[in-house]
């Protein structure tokens, strides 16, 4: 598996590129845009250029930011723009692939309709793989089981062009005691009878923070958290997962990044990969 983190681009793309090869990304996640505000963003020519050589250093995934609700783009139309900004902005940038957290909504069944319809929508203006995240469970989250997330991708109308990216630590937190080689065998007979063979696309690759089943969203360090190494040790070295890419997302403190990424490469048997 190609691994890397969650990075900034707040210093711009050229400090994340740099950042990129330092940390020795083989593939990196952004924001397209402030995840905490509703406000759009133009991109300069400049951006565009600086973008241009980190696409070309790494694989670039973008994540939809924390604001849009995509179960509730009925009651709010903001919801749906501001996807639709984003996408938008990937589409600028040449990003192919866009991570989505499913959003929460009170009517489960309604909330699952609604995020198939706004996926519908990003896919019918925008070429684009979409990638449907998996919840910790919190609140009214959608797509906390892989059936959930299945029950979405049932109501989209091009299946060819989504995914789903599973989060090691809401997995975990959700339920899945993905400490065990058994549970991942369940994820993926799950994966294959609700979305298909071959759907899992992407990984965020996360430690917890809180227990099994908890339902309380917390990334942490990777082998510090309630999940462990083994669980790491075994994706890392998994067949059926090499062709696949992760990043981390755990908290940004002092020098952790070099840490966690000095822990995930001694968990791999393989020879680490130059960046594609």
């Amino acid at each position: 598996m190609q691994i890397g983190f969650h990075l900034s681009v707040a210093k711009g793309f050229d400090w994340t590129v740099a950042e990129a090869r330092r940390l020795g990304c083989e593939v990196v996640q952004i924001f397209v845009k402030n995840p905490r505000g509703w406000q759009t963003r133009v991109l300069t020519d400049a951006q565009r250029e600086s973008f241009a050589r980190l696409s070309a250093a790494v694989p670039v995934y973008a994540h939809l930011s924390y604001l849009p609700n995509p179960a509730r783009i009925d009651e709010n139309s903001r919801n749906l723009e501001g996807m639709l900004h984003e996408a938008s902005l990937c589409a600028e940038l040449g990003i192919e692939r866009l991570i989505i957290h499913c959003g929460s909504r009170e009517d489960a069944k309604r909330g699952m309709a609604t995020v198939a319809r706004a996926v519908n929508e990003l896919l019918r203006r925008h070429d684009l793989t979409i990638l449907l995240e998996n919840a910790a469970g919190q609140g009214n989250a959608l797509g906390r089981t892989i059936d959930e997330l299945g029950q979405i991708y049932k109501g989209i109308e091009r299946q060819d062009r989504v995914m789903v990216c599973i989060d090691t630590a809401h997995i975990f937190e959700a339920g899945y005691d993905v400490r065990k080689r058994a549970t991942w065998r369940r994820i993926v007979r799950e994966v294959d009878r609700y979305l298909g063979p071959g759907k899992i696309g992407f990984f965020h690759l996360n430690d917890s923070k809180t227990d099994l089943g908890s339902a309380v969203d917390r990334h942490w360090h990777i082998g510090q958290g309630r999940i462990g190494l083994d669980a790491f040790r075994y994706l890392m070295n998994e067949e059926r997962f090499a062709h696949l890419r992760g990043v981390m997302e755990t908290p940004k403190m002092g020098g952790m990044d070099d840490k966690n990424m000095e822990v995930m490469r001694s968990l791999s048997s393989l020879v680490p990969r130059p960046p594609s």
